[in-house]
């Protein structure tokens, strides 16, 4: 799909997907999954729901490869069918990782059922989710963990967390999808409570009423927040569960002749342990146009005592060309509900001003991509001061057929750690990093396909790493084999190398190789014609580059069963 292994799909993301390629859909199904695939572009979603037939769809050659992908997957079927899906994963890498997850639908109500430790926690289910979904025509009902996705993630999440990149262009202008069922193992990115949605004929109304307990700390008044969701080490125990947030959130949408139009409205009060509390209330206007090739959106928050923050976009695509700008500001001390803002620095007590643009250029079987972000971190408000400044620039050229791929990218980032009275040039940056990237696929035959990988970086001149993965797949009906060889040669942290991990269905995760290291690591797959599916991983770890000594092991098992 084209992303690198610094960043990710959401887990939600992924689950979607899987149920698109496993179980049979009705059409009206499969579109309604489609469209909350968050990485899929404006122009996919416009495809899919112009579609009348599951014929019409699977015809079309404007949808992008991995929309493409996931239509050719699709079982449609009349009627939808009573079903349930299971899904077991475990392990076996510093300590024990347990996930299973259950999902079912039957007629109008949907449910969805999670259970995770991770591998410093104990019991085997520490972390437990549930939800219950009831849908008719015009009005959605959900009890138990869920989302209210809306805006463009100034108060209520983003649809997908927008990272910086070459795939940017299709998520940053992706509007909040409303309420959902919570399917995410990440313990920090749910509501726990009831929420609903009704469609009428002055708009689309939703709510969310939550009880929930966060991880956490009250500090000088301030909410400081452990937003990892996972528990691996002491710190993250000690944290969990130390908040108990009440929150209830009204969004209101609606389609006008000059475009979409929305508002959101959310209170919070957060109270410790030792029962102080903090409490908070915002606000948000959304909105989006179409205007023939342009696709303009945005978002504008607001807080107590803070200035309002701002984001806003547009977007030009035609068939052999898209152009993304976007800009944002986000003051000091901005923090709201669930903020997933597309920023640099994480820290509400720092703010941020940037401008974004992305450019995507196809010709034949070429395909041209170019980014570049200009932020700077606002620490204190003078307007003659520049604070911490960081560009970052990347350009990718891809070249596909049907049996082979190439892939040659390159990424710079440069950063200021000084505030400075003027602009500086490239020269005045403290800090700078250079990663480059080669890739070539060849697939001979129908079950056999090859990669072959380099990556390479340099920090600040003299600390340099360089990794190499070779990969390999080969399938039959009943099974599928993928194995890969990884070696690295590092200086320093700055300078690591990221490949992706040999992942089991629900995963998405890349192996970051920060010393020298050769990885050798095997995938099993087993299909059955009865529904279930099996998976084996396993992967041995040296800690240099010629084989010498015990290596590290590393294994997990995976379980899938559709009745």
């Amino acid at each position: 799909m084209g992303y690198d292994a610094e960043t990710s799909v959401s887990e939600e993301d992924l689950i979607s997907a899987q149920q698109i390629i496993a179980t049979p859909v009705t059409f009206n199904a499969a579109r309604s999954i489609l469209t909350s695939i968050s990485i899929l572009s404006l122009t996919d979603i416009e495809i899919i729901n112009s579609s009348k037939n599951i014929h019409v769809l699977k015809t079309n050659r404007d949808l992008s490869p991995a929309a493409e992908y996931l239509v050719q997957s699709i079982q449609t079927v009349d009627q939808l069918p009573i079903s349930l899906s299971v899904r077991e994963r475990i392990s076996f890498n510093n300590g024990v990782r347990h996930y299973w997850r259950a999902q079912g639908r039957s007629r109008s109500y949907h449910f969805g059922i999670l259970l995770e430790k991770d591998p410093w926690e104990k019991n085997i289910a520490d972390h437990n989710s549930i939800y219950v979904q009831w849908n008719s025509e015009n009005v959605q009902m959900i009890t138990g963990d869920h989302q209210l996705i809306g805006g463009y993630g100034l108060i209520s999440w983003r649809t997908v967390a927008a990272h910086k990149g070459f795939e940017t262009i299709n998520t940053l202008p992706r509007q909040g999808k409303g309420i959902t069922g919570y399917r995410s193992s990440n313990e920090y990115w749910c509501t726990r409570g009831i929420g609903g949605e009704w469609k009428t004929d002055y708009g689309q109304v939703s709510f969310s009423l939550g009880r929930t307990y966060r991880d956490g700390t009250l500090e000088n008044g301030a909410v400081k927040l452990d937003i990892t969701g996972q528990h691996i080490t002491a710190s993250d125990l000690h944290q969990q569960n130390q908040l108990l947030e009440n929150a209830a959130t009204v969004m209101w949408s609606r389609d006008l002749q000059f475009g979409r139009l929305g508002l959101l409205v959310n209170t919070q009060n957060i109270e410790d342990p030792s029962k102080k509390q903090v409490n908070a209330a915002s606000a948000s206007m959304f909105g989006s146009k179409q205007w023939n090739n342009w696709h303009i959106f945005g978002e504008s928050a607001f807080i107590k005592h803070t200035t309002p923050a701002l984001f806003s976009g547009a977007l030009f695509k035609s068939k052999a060309l898209k152009y993304l700008v976007s800009w944002r500001y986000y003051p000091t001390d901005y923090r709201t509900y669930r903020t997933q803002s597309f920023s640099e620095w994480t820290s509400s007590a720092a703010g941020e001003t940037g401008i974004f643009q992305n450019v995507q250029v196809k010709y034949g079987k070429n395909k041209l991509s170019i980014y570049s972000d200009l932020a700077e971190k606002i620490e204190e408000n003078n307007p003659v001061v520049y604070n911490n400044l960081k560009s970052e620039t990347g350009i990718r050229w891809r070249w596909q057929s049907k049996k082979h791929h190439f892939l040659v990218q390159y990424k710079k980032s440069n950063q200021s750690e000084e505030n400075q009275t003027f602009y500086p040039d490239i020269t005045a940056y403290d800090s700078y990093k250079i990663t480059t990237k080669g890739l070539y696929k060849y697939k001979p035959t129908r079950k056999l396909d090859l990669r072959w990988q380099i990556n390479s970086t340099l920090y600040n001149d003299n600390q340099k790493g360089l990794g190499f993965e070779t990969r390999m797949n080969w399938q039959t009906p009943s099974l599928i084999i993928t194995g890969n060889w990884i070696a690295a040669k590092i200086d320093d942290f700055n300078s690591r190398v990221y490949f992706w991990e040999l992942n089991l269905p629900g995963e998405m995760n890349s192996v970051a190789i920060s010393e020298d290291k050769q990885l050798v690591g095997v995938k099993i797959q087993i299909k059955s014609k009865k529904n279930y599916q099996m998976y084996m991983r396993w992967r041995a770890v040296w800690n240099n580059l010629s084989f010498i000594g015990t290596p590290e092991q590393r294994s997990a098992l995976a379980l899938q069963i559709i009745f």
